[in-house]
């Protein structure tokens, strides 16, 4: 089945299945999206390795669970099996230099009218962002 993976605001489609309440996709398509590369020591990008002895159930099968795998490389995991996405957030050590220096993360949300808006598309502007919850 094809499964849905949101890293970093880019979505793809991928190659998966969703077996027992969890998502899992095969290693090469976890690089593609996330850039993180199953090695024999364990998940690497660039000069980070997260090694095998760390990852826990991560590894099912020849498959990577999405979930676990977020847990060991300290990014949090939102997710829904039955409609096959995941989406992997930044790590919160990636965002926290940025949030002590009052920089914004780049998003994009939907405006009244339904049409996409980025943070980016008013970058060299005064921005005053607004947060409001029903919870």
């Amino acid at each position: 089945m094809t499964v849905t993976l949101v890293v970093g605001g880019d979505v793809r489609e991928v190659q998966g299945e969703t077996r027992n309440g969890s998502i899992l996709v095969a290693p090469d398509a976890l690089r593609q999206a996330t850039g993180w590369e199953l090695k024999p020591e364990g998940f690497c990008r660039g000069d980070i390795c997260v090694p095998r002895s760390v990852l826990g159930d991560a590894l099912v099968d020849d498959l990577v669970d999405v979930v676990a795998f977020g847990a060991a490389v300290r990014r949090p995991v939102a997710f829904e099996p039955a409609a096959g996405i995941a989406v992997l957030a930044e790590s919160p050590e990636d965002l926290a230099g940025a949030i002590a220096e009052g920089v914004a993360p780049a998003f994009t949300l939907p405006d009244l009218d339904g049409n996409p808006v980025a943070l980016s598309d008013f970058a060299g502007r005064k921005k005053l962002l607004l947060a409001w919850s029903s919870w």
